[in-house]
């Protein structure tokens, strides 16, 4: 198995945005104040929850392809317990996409937040985030060798909805 940074990048920057957007675009739009500190509080909430997720997704994933290969080479032999090599490898790599994902989650969290926090301004916010999930987009789509514009489009439309969403749920008030 060959690690690949593209999903637990893409999956951390991606959750840790639209997370910080969802519990704060109330508190944002409405330019209530928020301190660097609940900023640094969600932020570390919001990769506490993905690092987690992330690493029962990954490891459940890479676990049941290695048990599926496994019965596919040796069809005669159960199934039973895993264990080795391909195991270890598997629990490294699921380990190695935890750290890089729950990194990035607190980094994308601290865009909006962090912007926030430094300008108080939330069309400056909206900006920032929007172009950060247009990027994001736009850099998944070369690493995929898909087509840009659905991607930015994609990114952008979602990061639009979620505060939307955020506004009707109002997290933080």
């Amino acid at each position: 198995m060959k690690f690949s940074y593209i999903f637990p990048v893409s999956l951390g920057f991606t959750d840790g945005i639209i997370t910080a957007l969802m519990i704060s675009s109330y508190l944002i739009l409405n330019d209530l104040h928020m301190a660097i500190s609940l900023a640094f509080r969600i932020s570390t909430g919001s990769a506490a929850v993905g690092t987690f997720s992330y690493f029962i997704a990954s490891f459940a994933s890479n676990r049941a392809e290695l048990s599926r290969i496994s019965k596919h080479l040796n069809p005669s032999r159960p199934t039973g317990k895993i264990s080795g090599t391909l195991l270890n490898e598997v629990y490294r790599d699921s380990m190695t996409g935890t750290v890089v994902s729950g990194a990035c989650s607190f980094l994308g969290s601290m865009i909006p937040l962090g912007a926030y926090s430094i300008s108080s301004s939330s069309i400056i916010v909206l900006i920032v985030t929007e172009v950060s999930l247009s990027i994001l987009g736009y850099s998944l789509s070369r690493s995929l060798k898909g087509r840009s514009v659905p991607w930015i489009a994609g990114m952008f439309t979602f990061g639009v909805a979620v505060i939307l969403i955020g506004l009707y749920v109002r997290i933080i008030v």
